[in-house]
């Protein structure tokens, strides 16, 4: 057997079940230490919940990726499954830091990059969501210089980026439909990208993903922005890095697509209105 070709098959299997057993592993730790710390938010429905909980997303990906590393040097894991680890590290963590300083001592009257520029411009009031919005232009740089990119592409490469993370932000208004949306994603991406299923970044989101789930589902745990923005990077990071032109460039636009449409329209009041996104976000939710 070619040792390539086992090195690639036990690098998949370390990134997911890495990803998912130690996600899993660290909630209810987490959860438990949240509450005592007081870092509690009343969700949709009046119910209190530990916030910031996307802090079990960023352990799992940090506990994978550094034995991930070493291991590397064991086995024989192509280098392009480290690259892909080392900048999906770099830019998940940069957002998980930055949602994760809007879930602390975030504003949570204004919302929409209108309202944080209007809040910026008539207060003359630097809000932690504009701060975030120009920290996460400059994480997508990274993550697009880490994959080579320069020029016009490192500007198209930094915006998918930051528009993604933002993008699964924009979902997370209900108990479970951040990650199902993390979920479709991914599925689109397995699809319509070149090698995104050989890339240990996909398999240890999905496990992450998969592990959260059922404790976000039944509101038990509420990830903020530290795990929605989390997700999201990571998932633009793996377009930018194993997606062709034509499909990065129809991700930007209906990214960008999406976030004028939330700056006009409220998302839930459109899943309300429609009978099957309304069945598929209340599916499995008991909140």
């Amino acid at each position: 057997m070619n040792p390539f070709l086992a090195g690639t098959a036990a690098g998949l299997l370390i990134a997911f079940w890495g990803g998912y057993l130690l996600t899993g592993w660290t909630v209810r730790p987490l959860q438990t230490a949240f509450k005592k710390a007081g870092l509690i938010r009343k969700n949709y429905v009046g119910k209190s919940v530990p916030i910031g909980m996307g802090s079990a997303l960023w352990l799992g990906l940090f506990f994978t990726t550094v034995p991930f590393f070493l291991i590397s040097d064991l086995l024989p894991i192509p280098w392009t499954m480290v690259q892909d680890l080392i900048g999906m590290l770099v830019v998940c963590t940069g957002f998980f830091v930055i949602g994760l300083l809007d879930d602390v001592v975030g504003n949570r009257e204004v919302t929409g990059i209108r309202g944080h520029l209007r809040q910026l411009l008539k207060r003359r009031e630097l809000t932690t969501g504009l701060i975030k919005a120009v920290a996460g232009i400059g994480v997508g740089l990274a993550g697009a210089w880490l994959i080579g990119a320069s020029g016009w592409k490192l500007v198209l490469d930094s915006a998918v980026i930051a528009l993604s993370a933002n993008m699964v932000n924009l979902l997370d208004l209900r108990p479970g439909r951040a990650c199902k949306g993390a979920l479709l994603l991914l599925a689109l991406l397995g699809i319509f990208s070149l090698r995104a299923v050989e890339s240990p970044g996909f398999w240890l989101l999905l496990g992450m993903v998969l592990a959260y789930f059922p404790d976000d589902l039944k509101a038990r745990t509420m990830m903020g922005d530290a795990g929605s923005n989390l997700l999201g990077g990571g998932i633009g990071f793996l377009v930018v890095a194993t997606c062709t032109l034509p499909v990065t460039l129809v991700w930007l636009l209906a990214s960008l697509f999406l976030h004028l449409y939330a700056e006009k329209y409220s998302i839930s009041d459109t899943i309300e209105k429609n009978k099957l996104l309304q069945w598929i976000d209340r599916l499995g939710r008991s909140a």
